[in-house]
């Protein structure tokens, strides 16, 4: 009978109990460290990220504001001891509503627009009131522009004894009356010419005018033009009448700026003026006429700043 071999098998119990080695423990903290700095960087881009949070330490996150709890809504409960935050203040603006207009109004003829018709009416008058030319229809104008039914004393354009031309006609004062009508100035010059004579031109001369404006913008002259003087001016300096010899430059600006206004344009003179020069030049035009004309010219040579 054979002999029967007994094999035990040996546990190492002491490597069981043994700690583990330093590699394993350093592995585990890094992780451990590695967890904990994420979990940190994600609370502290929180934070940044929403201002209204509170920090960790206060143990309660500040409600926002709506429209709600502006408006006189019960605010959010918060735990003992905390101290609710001031509340927002708020500014309202409020818009006007937009101004609708009837048709009324739109087609309600504005004051200023009323004067400025009466100015053109009054005008207008003068210029056909005092034309006495060839033309055939006569007084035919002058009759539209004045109330129906008027009986018009003789008038040189039913004589044909001389001819006259309205050179221009302004307005230079309007009055508006207490019955709404206007009393408009008129200042203007004729170019006359008396029988078997060349025109030459008249003095100025001045009228007023009695114009009604309709809501329309329509015009009629209320009476015939009533002469009236002239008015006169303001008292005035006198322009420098010393003569100096200005820099180049200066002769240079002026004359550049006189280029576009006729030919052969000449300095003449120069006088020193609060910013700069007066310069004194001519320029002929195309019928030959040399016109003096006045520049002035900052000390750089820019003209108009004189």
């Amino acid at each position: 009978m054979d002999d029967q071999h007994e094999e035990v098998e040996h546990i190492p119990w002491g490597e069981l109990l043994a700690p583990p080695d330093d590699g394993r423990r350093r592995f585990l903290y890094l992780v451990a460290g590695a967890l904990a700095a994420l979990v940190l960087g994600v609370i502290v881009a929180r934070m940044f990220a929403s201002p209204s949070t509170a920090p960790a330490d206060t143990g309660a996150a500040a409600a926002p504001v709506t429209a709600a709890s502006a408006a006189g809504a019960p605010p959010s409960t918060l735990p003992a001891g905390t101290v609710a935050p001031a509340a927002p203040t708020t500014t309202t603006t409020t818009v006007a509503p937009p101004v609708l207009y009837s048709e009324a109004d739109l087609m309600a003829f504005p004051p200023d627009l009323a004067r400025r018709a009466a100015i053109a009416r009054a005008e207008w008058f003068v210029t056909d009131y005092f034309t006495a030319d060839l033309e055939p229809n006569g007084t035919a104008d002058i009759r539209g522009a004045l109330p129906a039914g008027v009986v018009l004393p003789v008038m040189p354009q039913d004589s044909g004894a001389g001819l006259s031309y309205v050179e221009w006609a302004r307005a230079f004062r309007v009055e508006e009356r207490a019955d709404g009508t206007f009393v408009v100035g008129v200042a203007y010059r004729l170019l006359g010419a008396p029988p078997e004579q060349g025109f030459q031109r008249l003095a100025v001369r001045a009228v007023e005018v009695r114009v009604a404006v309709s809501e329309a913008g329509g015009s009629v002259v209320l009476d015939l033009p009533a002469p009236v003087v002239v008015p006169a001016g303001p008292t005035a300096e006198g322009w420098p009448s010393e003569s100096e010899e200005p820099p180049q430059v200066v002769v240079d600006g002026a004359l550049g700026a006189a280029a576009g206004w006729g030919s052969e344009q000449r300095l003449v003179g120069a006088a020193r003026v609060p910013g700069g020069w007066r310069v004194l030049l001519t320029a002929a035009d195309e019928a030959g006429n040399r016109w003096p004309l006045v520049v002035m010219v900052g000390d750089d040579g820019d003209a108009g700043q004189g």
